[in-house]
Order: C-alpha cells, then structure tokens, then sequence
C-alpha cells in the first residue's frame, strides 16, 4: 500500500526537477527583443501616425477591416500615417517562426504642445476655418487702424488647429492689405 504514495511523491519529484531544468535552461525574456508599436492620433483629428520599432521583416499591418503590408527598415522599425480615426492596430508576422507573431498597438495620446504650422494643406474642419477667418479679418482691421506699418501677428499660444491658424493669417492679411491700400 505504502508504494503508490512512494511512487507518485518520486514521480512528483522527477517531473518538478526535469520541469525546473527545462525553465532554468529556457532563454530570458530579455534575450528576444521586445517589440513595440504605438499609435498617435493628430491632434487635429484628421489621421493617425503608427510606429514600431523591434520587428523583424516582413510583417502586415491589420486595423480590423483590412491587412496591408509594412515596410519595416533595416533596424526594425516602420512608420506610417492613416488618414482616418481608428486607433486599433494590430502588425501581424507573415512567417510562423518569427517573434512576435502579433503586437496589439497601443494609443497614446497627442502632443498638444506648440503646434508647428503643418504642410499639408486642406487639413481641419470647416467650422476651424470659418473662426480663423472671422477673428483674423478682426484682427486685420484693428491691426491696419493702429498702424500700416506694422501687420498683425497671430497669438500661438491659444489652442487652435493648423486650419484655423491658416485661415487666420490669410483673413488678418488680406483685411490689412485692404484698410492700408
């Protein structure tokens, strides 16, 4: 009666020592790199910016509807921009033995810092242009009252987006041009 318990501690034993060894000899997790991908929404609403870095190639890109390929350089890294809102990224491992199979991409939020002028053109919404317009063509005129010599220059430091700041600066001159002509 007394072998079975004998027998399952032993079996118990051996399992546990041969598991233990297969861990100890297992590669750390630090050994892989890690890879990473994150998604950024601009500020204006507009797109998207996904970056990644620590991919090896070739790998796809999936945000749920479709599956495109990424261009992932030398180093491992990748960068693109989507002109649309959706913020769920997953890249995806073309080959099977590859690391990584697939890295779910995580949002983080904008830079609402100091905007820099933007060189797209057209971005925005129309209601940002109409309010760009109106206090430049404000600004214009009060500027041209003051003094033609010196034109009115836009107040950066409230927070507004690049097609409002467009269209703020062409009202404010053009309402300049025309009070000092």
């Amino acid at each position: 009666m007394h072998l079975h318990p004998r027998r399952a501690v032993v079996s118990l034993l051996a399992s546990s020592l041969a598991l233990s060894g297969a861990i100890v000899f297992a590669p750390t997790a630090g050994a892989v790199p890690a890879a990473s991908c994150t998604v950024t929404p601009a500020a204006n609403g507009t797109f998207v910016t996904i970056s990644g870095e620590g991919f090896t190639a070739p790998r796809n890109l999936n945000d749920g509807e479709s599956t495109e390929p990424l261009n992932v350089d030398a180093n491992g890294n990748f960068l693109l921009k989507r002109f649309q809102k959706n913020v769920d990224y997953t890249v995806l491992a073309v080959n099977e033995d590859q690391s990584n199979i697939f890295v779910n991409c995580r949002m983080v939020q904008p830079d609402t810092g100091t905007a820099q002028p933007s060189s797209t053109t057209g971005t925005g919404d129309r209601n940002d242009r109409v309010q760009g317009r109106i206090a430049g063509d404000l600004a214009g005129r009060d500027a041209a009252e003051t003094s033609c010599s010196e034109r009115p220059m836009p107040d950066r430091s409230q927070n507004h987006t690049d097609a409002y700041w467009e269209a703020w600066v062409q009202a404010a001159d053009r309402a300049f041009d025309r009070a000092c002509a």
